[in-house]
């Protein structure tokens, strides 16, 4: 980075084949130490936590829905979301959550963690399709 600044295209890198739905984890591509940086597309169905319903002891998340719809759970229910929302986590148990798509395409997000090294351990409180059955039987809420 020579020049001050860099320039990347997330089709240009490969995506992370152990997580759920499409995820491009940015921050070591763009050599960001501060932060964890992430860009996901959540498919319909999917979420995108591969620790479902969690949360971080010592990391605080931001997600910024950039295209689609999805839905988040956290302690007291859940929230519909679309582009341009942006929902944030703080570190801890306050912070539990999981962000699924009940919706019928798919939505693209943008996820940051801070501090990068927080990021473990993560504690698993559920499974999200447990936590969607106790919460709303067969019918998960889509917003529509």
């Amino acid at each position: 980075m020579a020049s001050g600044y860099t320039i990347r295209s997330r089709d240009e890198l490969d995506p992370r084949p152990d997580r759920p739905g499409t995820r491009w984890e940015l921050s070591p591509e763009l050599g960001i130490d501060a932060f964890n940086f992430n860009v996901a597309v959540v498919e319909p169905g999917g979420r995108l936590s591969k620790s479902h319903y969690h949360y971080h002891e010592n990391q605080a998340e931001l997600v910024y829905v950039a295209r689609g719809d999805c839905r988040v759970e956290v302690h007291d229910g859940g929230h519909d979301l679309g582009p341009g929302d942006v929902v944030t986590f703080e570190a801890g148990e306050a912070g539990v959550h999981v962000l699924h798509n009940p919706h019928d395409e798919p939505c693209e997000v943008v996820a940051v963690g801070w501090p990068p090294d927080g990021r473990y351990p993560v504690e698993t409180v559920r499974e999200t399709d447990d936590l969607l059955r106790e919460r709303y039987g067969d019918e998960v809420p889509t917003g529509e």
